[in-house]
C-alpha cells in the first residue's frame, strides 16, 4: 500500500477536487469557532448572530499536514503504545490503562517535536483534511491507552494561545461576545437598575473590561445579565445559560472558616439579591426564599447593617464614597426583599429594624455623581413628616417597614394567645399605624409626582405598596380578639379602608397596562397578590367581588416578561377564580329570579 508521501497530486480523485474548489472560503471567525461557514456574503450567518464583524482571507495557505506528518506521529504513537504496555507489565497492574499523571510521571526518553510551534489548525484537521489515499479506517487509532489529553499533555498537539477574557466570554457553549455584553450591560441598567438601583454605573463599567476578573464579580456579570436577558427580546435565550453560570460561580464561593466579613466581596451579596430577583420574577418561590436567605447572611456576616454605628465608626469609615454607598444600597434592598417574602409566605422577619445603624440609600443622582451625602435613619424617617430628600427607594422602604411591623405583632399576638393572654392591646399601636400610614400616603401624593405619568417603576411601586400595607394591616386586625364593644366597630371600618386601597390598586393595575412589560417591577406580582387574596376572601361583598372581577381583567391585560403569551392571570395562577366567580353570578342571578 502507498504511504501517504508516495501519493502523487494527479491521483486524488476528480470529484472531490472539483468539490472543494467549489467550497466558499470560510470566514476568520467560524475558523477560529471551528464551525462550518455558509459563506453568505457580506456576513455569514454565524457573525450576523454574534454581532461581529465578517472577515474572509482569500489568500489563506493551504490546510492540511505537510508530506511526513502523518506517518512521523503515527510512528509516535506506535511508540508511545509500546512504552506503555511495556510500563504496565513491569509494575505488574492489571489496569486497563494508565491516567495521564502516571504517563508524565513514568521516566520516558525526550521525544523530537518536529511540529512544537506548527499550525495549530493544520494539525487539529490533520485527520479531516488527509492525503485520500489513506482510508479512514487505517488512521483510526484503536487503542485505549491514548486520548487527545494525552497528547496535549506531551506537546504532540500544541496549546492555542489564550484569549482575553475581554474578546469572548462563554456561558453553556453560547459566545458572548464583545457587542453583545455592552448590549447586555445596557439593558441592565435601563431596565433592571431603576427598580433594584444596587450599582454605580461608572465603577462597574470601570472594572467590567479588566482582563482579570474576581469570582465574586464574575458571578455578579452573570447575574446581571441573567436579569437583562430576562428583560429583553432578543436575548432571552440566553439567561438560562447565564442564569446556571451564575449559581455555578456562587456555590463555590461560598465564605470559609477562614475568611472574615470585612474580607468578603460586596459583589456576592450583589449577586445573590439579582438571582432571588430572577427566582422570583420566573416565580421558583422556593428557590428565591433560599437565595435570599443567601444574601441576609452575607450582608449580616458582612456587618453591613452597622455600616453608620456610632460605636465602631471604622465601619463606615470607607474613603470610597461610591462603595460605602453601594454597601448601603445592596443591604437596604436585602432588607426590602427580606419583608416582601415575609409578607408573602407570613414568615418571621430575618433583618431586624432594631438593631440596624445604617442610614437609608442617598438620592440616585447623589450616588451616581458619587457625592457623599448624610441621609436619615430608618426610625427618624419613619416619624419625618416633612422629608427634604425624596426617593421613592427609600419611601419603599418605610412602607416596607410598617408592613413589616404589623406581621411582627401578629406573630407576637399569637405566642400570647398561647399562654392564655389573647385580647389584643390596641392602645399600644392603633394610634400609631393610623398615623403613620396617612402620613406616608400624604407624602405619596404631595411630594411626588403623579405615578401614572412619570413612568418611574420604583414610584408606582410605592403607591401599591402603601395600599397594600392598609390591606395588610386590615388582615391583621380582623385575625385579632378585641376587647367587647370594640370588634365589631374596628373591623368595620378597616374593611372599608382596606377596600378603599384595593380600590387604588385596580386603578393602579389599569395603568400597569400603559407601561411597557419591561418598566415594571419585578416584585410588582407580591403585592398584587395580596389584593386578590384579600378580595377573594371578601367576595361576598359586592364591592369585594366587583373590584376582584376589574382587577382580574387589568391583570389579564398585562403581559408577562416570562412569555408574551402569557398574562399576569396566568402567572398568578388566578385561573381558577373565575369559576368561582361565575358560580356566584349564576347564583345570584337564580335567587333573584326566585323572589
Amino acid at each position: 500500500m502507498q504511504t501517504p508521501e508516495e501519493v502523487e497530486p494527479s491521483t486524488v480523485p476528480e470529484s472531490l477536487t472539483s468539490g472543494r474548489s467549489r467550497q466558499k472560503p470560510a470566514c476568520e471567525e467560524c475558523r477560529r469557532r471551528k464551525l462550518r461557514c455558509d459563506g453568505q456574503q457580506p456576513q455569514c450567518g454565524v457573525c450576523k448572530e454574534t454581532g461581529v464583524v465578517c472577515e474572509v482571507n482569500p489568500v489563506r495557505a493551504p490546510r492540511g499536514p505537510k508530506r511526513g506528518y502523518l506517518k512521523n506521529l503515527r510512528n509516535r504513537v506506535s511508540m508511545l503504545e509500546s512504552r506503555f504496555a511495556a510500563q504496565s507489565q513491569n509494575l505488574g497492574t492489571n489496569e486497563a490503562g494508565l491516567n495521564s499523571g502516571d504517563v508524565l510521571a513514568s521516566p520516558l526518553a525526550p521525544i523530537p517535536n518536529s511540529i512544537q510551534g506548527g499550525n495549530v489548525d493544520a494539525v487539529q484537521d490533520m485527520f479531516s483534511m488527509m492525503d485520500p489515499a489513506v482510508s479512514e479506517s487505517e488512521m483510526t487509532l484503536t487503542s485505549p491507552l491514548l486520548d487527545l489529553e494525552t497528547l496535549h499533555n506531551l506537546n504532540l498537539i500544541p496549546e492555542p494561545p489564550p484569549t482575553p477574557s475581554t474578546t469572548c466570554l462563554t456561558a453553556s457553549s453560547i459566545p458572548i461576545c464583545d457587542f453583545t455584553q455592552a448590549e447586555l450591560n445596557q439593558l441592565y441598567f435601563d431596565r433592571v437598575h431603576p427598580s433594584i438601583p444596587i450599582l454605580h454605573q461608572r465603577r462597574y463599567h470601570s472594572w467590567s473590561k479588566l482582563h482579570t476578573k474576581s469570582a465574586a464579580r464574575l458571578s455578579l456579570q452573570y447575574a446581571m445579565w441573567t436579569l437583562a436577558s430576562l428583560l429583553s427580546g432578543q436575548f432571552q435565550h440566553l439567561q438560562e445559560g447565564f442564569y446556571q453560570e451564575a449559581r455555578q460561580m456562587l456555590e463555590s464561593s461560598n465564605p470559609t472558616n477562614s475568611v472574615q466579613g470585612s474580607a468578603l466581596e460586596i459583589e456576592l451579596a450583589q449577586a445573590w439579591v439579582l438571582i432571588a430577583t430572577y427566582e422570583s420574577m420566573r416565580t421558583h418561590h422556593q428557590h428565591a426564599w433560599m437565595s435570599a436567605g443567601r444574601a441576609f447572611r452575607l450582608v449580616q456576616l458582612m456587618k453591613l447593617h452597622e455600616i453608620d454605628s456610632p460605636t465602631n465608626p471604622s465601619s463606615g469609615a470607607d474613603h470610597d464614597s461610591v462603595t460605602t454607598e453601594e454597601k448601603r444600597r445592596v443591604f437596604w434592598m436585602a432588607y426590602f426583599i427580606d419583608h416582601l417574602f415575609s409578607m408573602k409566605n407570613n414568615s418571621p422577619i430575618r433583618l431586624n429594624e432594631h438593631v440596624i445603624c445604617t442610614r437609608l440609600p442617598a438620592q440616585e443622582s447623589d450616588f451616581q455623581n458619587g457625592q457623599s451625602t448624610v441621609m436619615d435613619f430608618l426610625s427618624d424617617a419613619i416619624v419625618d413628616q416633612n422629608p427634604t430628600t425624596r426617593s421613592p427607594f427609600n419611601e419603599c422602604i418605610v412602607l416596607a417597614t410598617i408592613c413589616g411591623r404589623t406581621l411582627s405583632h401578629n406573630q407576637q399576638y399569637n405566642i400570647r394567645c398561647l399562654h392564655g393572654d389573647g385580647e389584643a392591646d390596641w392602645s399600644d399601636w392603633d394610634t400609631w399605624f393610623d398615623n403613620i400610614l396617612s402620613a406616608r400616603l400624604q407624602i405619596l401624593s404631595k411630594c411626588y409626582p403623579s405615578p401614572t405619568t412619570g413612568y418611574d417603576p420604583m414610584l408606582l411601586f410605592a403607591h401599591v405598596i402603601a395600599q397594600a400595607s392598609v390591606i395588610y394591616l386590615c388582615k391583621e386586625i380582623k385575625s385579632m380578639v378585641w376587647p367587647n364593644g370594640k370588634a365589631r366597630s374596628l373591623r368595620t371600618e378597616y374593611q372599608q379602608r382596606a377596600l378603599n386601597a384595593a380600590e387604588h390598586i385596580v386603578k393602579l393595575a389599569y395603568a400597569l397596562v400603559e407601561f411597557s412589560v419591561f418598566k415594571v417591577h419585578p416584585l410588582m406580582p407580591i403585592p398584587i397578590f395580596l389584593c386578590v387574596e384579600f378580595l377573594f376572601a371578601n367576595r361576598q361583598l359586592p364591592r369585594a367581588a366587583t373590584l376582584l372581577r376589574q382587577l382580574l381583567d387589568a391583570l389579564s391585560q398585562l403581559k408577562s416578561v416570562i412569555n408574551p403569551k402569557q398574562n399576569y392571570v396566568m402567572l398568578l395562577d388566578l385561573t381558577h377564580i373565575f369559576p368561582l366567580l361565575n358560580t356566584m353570578d349564576n347564583q345570584t342571578a337564580g335567587a333573584a329570579m326566585s323572589q
